[in-house]
Formats: C-alpha cells, sequence, structure tokens
C-alpha cells in the first residue's frame, strides 16, 4: 500500500514540476485572464505538492479535484485537439503527458482508496490508519 501512496505523491509532485514548462509554454498565447486562472491552478497544484508530506490523505482527494478540473479544462476545447492533429510537437507532447499524469493521478487514489475499504469495510472516514 505504501507504493501506491509514493506513487500518488509523485504523481502529484511531477504535475507540479511539469506545470512550470507548461506555464512558459502557454504564457505567450494566453489572455491576461485565463493565464491568472491556470497560473492559479498550478499554485492550488504547488500547494496538493507540499500537503502529501503532511497530510497524505487529504492531499490525495485535493490532487482528484485537481486533476479531473485539468483534465476537463484541456479536452472540453476543441484547439487542444487541433495542436495534436496538427503536428505541433511540443505542444502534443505536453497535452499527452499532462492527460497521463492526471489520469494516474485519479486511477491510482481509485485504487489507493478502494483498496483501503476493502481492507477494513466498517472504518468509518477519516478514520486514522495504523
Amino acid at each position: 500500500m505504501v507504493s501506491i501512496q509514493r506513487a500518488i505523491q509523485g504523481s502529484i509532485i511531477f504535475a507540479t514540476l511539469f506545470g512550470v514548462p507548461f506555464l512558459v509554454e502557454v504564457h505567450p498565447v494566453l489572455p491576461a485572464v485565463v493565464f491568472d486562472s491556470v497560473g492559479f491552478g498550478w499554485v492550488l497544484f504547488v500547494v496538493d505538492s507540499a500537503l502529501t508530506f503532511v497530510r497524505p490523505r487529504e492531499s490525495y482527494y485535493l490532487g482528484v479535484v485537481l486533476a479531473a478540473a485539468a483534465l476537463l479544462a484541456t479536452w472540453s476545447q476543441p484547439a487542444h485537439l487541433s495542436l495534436i492533429e496538427g503536428g505541433d510537437l511540443v505542444a502534443a507532447a505536453t497535452i499527452i503527458i499532462g492527460t497521463v499524469t492526471e489520469v494516474a493521478i485519479i486511477g491510482l487514489t481509485a485504487y489507493f482508496l478502494a483498496a483501503g475499504k476493502r481492507k477494513d469495510p466498517w472504518a468509518w472516514p477519516g478514520k486514522q490508519e495504523d
């Protein structure tokens, strides 16, 4: 179970670190208001990365919310798909790597939570793990 927790933590930290080149890449093409909201999302990922060290379980929930929001923002825009189809290698790689990371966060967290429920079906939410 510890290896799953480390994989979730690593995925969240990777998403945060990967956000730096992403922000550099999108800064020239986004309007200021949109860039500010993307930057705020990245700050939330930074907070989530720090949270993985002190409150890991809460961090996983926040990571799932942030990853789902990022996936929704990415795949709801037809322009993102046209970047992949258009052959812009850097933009396509950014979208693909980001999507894989976000899916990993969601999938690993779902597995972690399901495995925890199987181990102790009568556990109350917030119960401390031994």
